[in-house]
């Protein structure tokens, strides 16, 4: 009997014992991540982000490496790391509209760049980022560490709907009419060093401004109506709106280039202290040429306010 309960003892001292190798690791740690992108009160991480890229950092702000996303793509066990100061780096939905490259390893934090790819145009991913500071300690071995990264969405959704008081210049059914939004983010620094916080958020700065984004449309019931994607606006950097349509091979423009600048402090919209961006505009080109733009709310038509003229 005794023997029996000294062999109970002795399995259990091995089951619960650590093979140290180097003073520095956390023994027998259990290190996780979570991440949350919360909304109205609620977490909505689940309904917005399918993917999850994670880049780790040393507390000196060098590169160590990518680790991938398990199954569950809002916790990241992080068990094999040594104690110490760490900084964490995540975008989630980063797919083909973004250039994200794996940095080299030891590279600096602050040379660590999110670019929209080079493509015909087209919309960004729908971004979300998050970037959290941490530090796993030795003297907490054996007991649950747990660290939470809050993702912030970053990037903008802008509804435009293009109607004429009169007739379109053609009415068919060819998506010859043209939308470009210019003066767009084109970059995002991912260090935090020059961005700004909303609550617990992060928000990334954006230092080029210089990407296009385009649509090419048809009318819908004599309207044109379209969304883009782009990466977020500030209060001093909104994108100019202009509108085409193709006539003899050539696109001629419709109105004079729309700065989304004047609409916004005319609606008192501060872009930089939203959370989320997400606008819905009316442009209306009248009889006499004139070009009045007005924003749409989610109530409906008749809480439309008007956001001046142009032309």
């Amino acid at each position: 009997m005794l023997r029996n309960l000294l062999l109970t003892a002795l399995a259990c001292c091995i089951l619960t014992s650590c093979d140290v190798e180097d003073e520095r690791d956390v023994c027998c740690k259990h290190i996780l991540m979570e991440y949350h992108y919360m909304r109205d009160g609620q977490d909505k991480f689940s309904e917005n982000i399918r993917i999850m890229r994670h880049f780790l950092f040393d507390g000196r702000e060098r590169f160590i490496r990518e680790i991938h996303a398990g199954n569950n793509l809002q916790q990241l066990q992080l068990d094999s790391l040594k104690a110490g100061n760490y900084v964490m780096v995540a975008v989630g939905n980063a797919a083909d509209a973004t250039r994200l490259e794996t940095p080299p390893a030891g590279s600096c934090m602050e040379d660590f760049v999110l670019k929209v790819a080079e493509s015909n145009g087209q919309d960004t991913d729908p971004l979300y980022y998050g970037i959290c500071r941490f530090a796993p300690l030795r003297e907490n071995a054996g007991r649950l560490q747990h660290f939470v990264t809050q993702m912030s969405n970053v990037h903008c959704k802008l509804k435009v709907t293009v109607k004429w008081q009169n007739l379109p210049p053609v009415l068919t059914t060819k998506p010859i009419y043209r939308m470009t939004l210019e003066n767009c983010a084109a970059d995002y620094e991912l260090d935090a060093a020059n961005g700004y916080a909303i609550d617990e958020k992060q928000f990334p700065y954006s230092p080029n401004w210089m990407q296009e984004h385009r649509k090419d449309c048809a009318l819908d019931s004599r309207q044109l109506k379209q969304t883009f994607i782009s990466l977020r606006y500030t209060n001093e950097n909104l994108p100019l709106l202009r509108i085409f349509c193709r006539k003899e091979g050539e696109y001629v423009e419709q109105t004079p280039a729309l700065d989304l600048k004047k609409a916004f402090r005319s609606w008192g919209y501060r872009p930089s202290t939203a959370e989320r961006q997400d606008y819905r505009i009316v442009v209306t080109i009248y009889r006499d040429g004139h070009v009045g733009v007005k924003v749409e709310m989610e109530t409906g038509i008749a809480d439309w306010v008007d956001g001046g003229s142009f032309g």
